[in-house]
């Protein structure tokens, strides 16, 4: 399944970056994270409770950070399991300064298999399209609290 698109935040690029190299704000930032933990500079790991359809399920699962040149591009590799299925991608996310705010371009492919394959692409694709436009939305929101707790400063 491929999946791209842009959004563009009201905030520096500096600080849209930041933001999602934070563990605690990237745990909010996909629907249904219980846990997220940072195992290195460029490695995390965590838990997603998922449900597409009629089938939900908990997922655990990697994601790797790489060709990182701050805070313009990175790529991002995903892998996971749960009784479900499995899900594995990989994808680019580019970052470009654009009036006062910050345009996210991203595209990438994700591969799935056991009971999520078997939903159908329409569902998967709603499903994907809903997480991430949620996922935007709590970078906004965790960007509006962060320039917020600056003012009040």
């Amino acid at each position: 399944m491929r999946i791209e698109g842009e959004h563009v935040f009201n905030g520096s690029r500096e600080d849209v970056w930041a933001m999602v190299r934070d563990p605690e704000v990237l745990a909010t930032l996909v629907p249904g994270t219980t846990e997220l933990t940072q195992l290195s500079e460029s490695e995390y790991e965590g838990e997603i409770n998922l449900r597409i359809g009629p089938i939900s399920g908990s997922f655990s699962g990697r994601i790797f950070v790489e060709d990182e040149l701050p805070p313009e591009s990175c790529t991002l590799k995903a892998e996971g399991e749960g009784r479900a299925g499995f899900f594995k991608g990989s994808g680019t996310v580019h970052l470009t300064e654009q009036d006062d705010g910050t345009l996210m371009k991203y595209e990438g492919d994700i591969q799935i298999g056991g009971k999520l394959a078997s939903i159908g692409q329409r569902l998967i694709d709603m499903t994907s399209k809903t997480m991430i436009r949620q996922g935007m939305k709590g970078l906004d929101a965790a960007l509006e609290e962060r320039k917020a707790n600056v003012t009040d400063e």
